[in-house]
């Protein structure tokens, strides 16, 4: 049923865009628009995107919105170019915005059917304490969990007994026997489980991690492109925010420059110079790291805080090389070597170039203490070995949605 509806919005989007289109140019045509949808179709099912869709993680939903779209742009121009017809500007806009009206009404698709996931996941054991966010990210995707203090307690229950436990996970040290018990094909570990559902990697000190490597020539070349392209579009706004930082420190009379700069590791713990605004009064940082509602914060910087717009001046440092648009956060030097004594593996989040956005500082809480920079450092670690263009993209969008919702401080 759920393809169902899947398949009538990539045929109805098109076409209704299409009629638009045709009531605002003379000369529309609306059977382009109607190739555009069944080829989105076709495509999805040969290539069996609608299976399981709304299990898989945004990032390939972006990946897939983009390779259909393509195809059928790339069959819309073959029209236009065989009857001679111009391509007004409003036909390349409602190319551009039919996957993404796409994307919103099968997300809107997801909140309204509850019954759009039937997955059962049961967890054994206690090995590792599953926070709020992780649970409620379980949830958004429909996902029934049950957890089990004990094996015997799971092999005693109705999921074993009635065959609902699509998804089992060891959540405990055991011996081999005990494991062997577990027979479902679906069995999975604790590590691969939280990669593969919850998008983080779990660290402990008994695995070594050398999957977690540098980015290849090509993921650089990207990573570059958009770093461009983000010096582009921010730098104006850049620009003006100065401005107004500076009238207001200098209207209000508070003292020091209006950048404030504070060394942190970089790329292979080499030190560099970070740029922010200064948003805080002078010698704030010798106090440790920012809370809630800090007394420390310019009363007028409050907003530039929930906006991230105390971020923008790290364009320099992305100009310098120092950073990239989206990587690991820059952290302090004072706390990272703190956290390097006693988070295992901290380090390896250095193994590439810092960001100014980055996977743990979208999908977690601004960190406060060790457990916090431990849960940051398993988003980090994921998004090192999971690099991709498209898991770049995920990132930028959900910064884009951070920050409407002010979520900064």
């Amino acid at each position: 049923m759920i393809n169902l509806y899947l398949i009538f919005i990539d045929i109805t989007v098109p076409v209704i865009l299409g009629f638009l289109v045709t009531l605002l140019i003379s000369d529309g045509h609306l059977l382009p628009y109607v190739i555009f949808g069944l080829i989105v179709v076709i495509l999805s099912i040969l290539r069996e995107f609608y299976k399981d869709y709304y299990s898989i993680h945004f990032s390939e939903k972006i990946k897939i919105a983009f390779a259909t779209s393509s195809m059928s742009i790339f069959f819309q121009l073959a029209y236009y170019s065989y009857y001679s017809i111009n391509i007004d500007l409003f036909i390349a806009i409602s190319w551009i915005l039919i996957p993404i009206i796409i994307l919103l009404l099968r997300y809107f698709l997801k909140i309204i059917n509850k019954s759009i996931n039937n997955v059962t996941i049961s967890i054994i054991g206690n090995l590792y304490k599953f926070n709020d966010l992780e649970i409620k990210m379980l949830k958004n995707k429909k996902f029934k969990i049950n957890f089990y203090d004990e094996l015997k307690d799971y092999l005693d229950s109705t999921d074993v007994k009635n065959e609902i436990s699509n998804i089992t996970v060891i959540n405990f040290s055991s011996a081999t026997n005990d494991i062997k018990s577990l027979s479902s094909k679906n069995t999975v570990s604790l590590r691969k489980f939280m990669e593969n559902y919850l998008r983080k990697i779990y660290v402990d000190d008994k695995t070594s991690y050398n999957d977690i490597n540098n980015y290849s020539k090509s993921a650089m070349l990207f990573k570059r492109l958009i770093d461009l392209i983000a010096v582009i579009i921010l730098s104006p706004i850049l620009v003006f925010t100065s401005i107004y930082v500076i009238f207001v420190k200098f209207v209000r009379g508070y003292g020091g420059s209006f950048i404030f700069v504070q060394k942190r590791y970089g790329k292979c713990q080499d030190i560099f110079s970070l740029f922010k605004f200064r948003t805080m009064h002078v010698n704030s940082d010798i106090h440790g790291n920012t809370i809630k509602n800090d007394e420390r914060i310019y009363s007028f910087a409050n907003s530039l805080r929930r906006f991230r717009l105390d971020e923008l001046p790290q364009i320099i440092n992305i100009i310098f090389g120092d950073m990239h648009l989206v990587g690991p956060r820059a952290e302090w030097v004072k706390l990272s070597d703190e956290y390097s004594k006693k988070i295992d593996h901290y380090y390896l989040r250095n193994t590439v170039r810092p960001g100014i956005t980055g996977w743990a500082q979208v999908l977690y809480q601004y960190g406060f203490d060790i457990n916090d920079s431990k849960q940051k450092l398993m988003y980090e670690l994921y998004y090192i070995k999971n690099w991709t263009v498209w898991l770049e993209l995920e990132i930028c969008i959900k910064t884009i949605l951070v920050i409407l919702d002010k979520k900064g401080f």
